[in-house]
């Protein structure tokens, strides 16, 4: 009875005549036989970075998601994108927007203007080095995940390299005494956009999280010599008509509230200007456009020129006219900054 019991499986199939009973005597055996073969539970292979944050003393991390919504390959690229994003939020700055910079004047001034200016002028450092460390695809491919990974320390300390660089050459740099003021400007604007580049490295170097070189002695005393340099500009303001002797005068004062250096006597540059009124009275507001036409004279030769169109109102007429003469100092204002940067308008 006992051999009888424990026949193997091909035995029991081919003792089965009958054909239906061979058929349930199958099924029988074959689920005794494959008992250790039996369909397991699909194991869960989402990766733990899209519950836990991954930590680390040196990287920084970012996990980001997207809805597969016809195109998975676009999702993946969306939760790649998503994934810098999130990290780049965890150290204030942006990948693609533009930072801002404090100035260092900390009042009106032309090196105010000027700073104002290369600022605008010289590219943001923007977060650089990250990479896409993992993805995965939820199982039902609805929902694609990305894992976004940046080594802080190695950029600080790529950061701290391109610094000291920078004071290298700012300590090196050298503005001639001699030659026209213009020539002097140039130099003078040139080692200011080295101190400038320096600003927005140092400003990104606290962005992650690192401390911020401080200016050495060398370099303190470039920035100071380049700034007195510009600060020290001097414009005389000639009017084409002695009728416009009083808009002269508001312009040298709209200007000099500007911080740019008015004088009546010998100066760096001569402003020439020309000026059109159209004053009008509309229902007991006073209205003044002012088009003027501003060149800009170095030694008896004109270095640039400019064109700006103003308008002011005011309940009266003198206020009106000296309300449209500040919009124009400040326009001039933003216009000789454009000159002493550029050396053109």
């Amino acid at each position: 009875m006992d051999r009888r019991k424990f026949k193997s499986c091909r035995s029991a199939r081919a003792l089965a005549s009958n054909p239906l009973i061979a058929t349930l005597l199958s099924v029988a055996v074959l689920s005794g036989c494959g008992a250790n073969n039996a369909t397991q539970a699909p194991v869960d292979n989402k990766p733990a970075w899209i519950t836990a944050m991954p930590s680390s003393s040196y990287m920084i991390y970012g996990v980001g998601s997207a809805q597969n919504t016809g195109d998975l390959q676009q999702a993946k690229l969306a939760a790649q994108e998503s994934a810098r994003l999130a990290l780049a939020k965890q150290l204030n700055v942006t990948i693609s927007a533009n930072t801002r910079i404090e100035q260092s004047a900390s009042e009106k001034s032309m090196q105010f203007h000027v700073d104002e200016l290369i600022n605008s002028q010289v590219p943001d450092i923007h977060l650089q080095g990250v990479k896409i460390e993992d993805e995965y695809v939820s199982a039902d491919k609805q929902t694609a995940f990305a894992l976004a990974a940046f080594n802080r320390t190695e950029a600080a300390m790529q950061t701290e390299l391109t610094i000291r660089a920078l004071d290298e050459d700012i300590a090196a740099f050298s503005v001639v005494a001699n030659g026209s003021k213009s020539q002097q400007l140039k130099q003078a604007v040139a080692l200011k956009e080295l101190l400038v580049r320096r600003d927005k490295q140092n400003h990104y170097l606290t962005q992650l999280q690192a401390a911020p070189l401080p200016l050495p002695a060398s370099v303190r005393d470039k920035q100071q010599q380049a700034d007195a340099l510009i600060n020290s500009i001097s414009f005389s303001i000639e009017s084409d008509h002695q009728a416009h002797r009083k808009v002269r005068d508001i312009l040298a004062k709209a200007l000099s509230s500007q911080g740019i250096k008015v004088t009546t006597g010998e100066a760096d540059f001569a402003l020439k200007f020309t000026v059109d009124w159209q004053d009008m009275n509309k229902a007991g507001t006073f209205y003044s456009v002012a088009e003027s036409y501003l060149v800009v004279m170095e030694n008896g030769e004109e270095q640039a020129h400019f064109n700006t169109k103003v308008k002011a109102a005011s309940s009266y007429k003198d206020t009106a006219k000296s309300n449209a003469m500040t919009k124009l100092a400040n326009k001039l204002g933003t216009q000789l900054a454009q000159f002493v940067v550029t050396g053109k308008s």
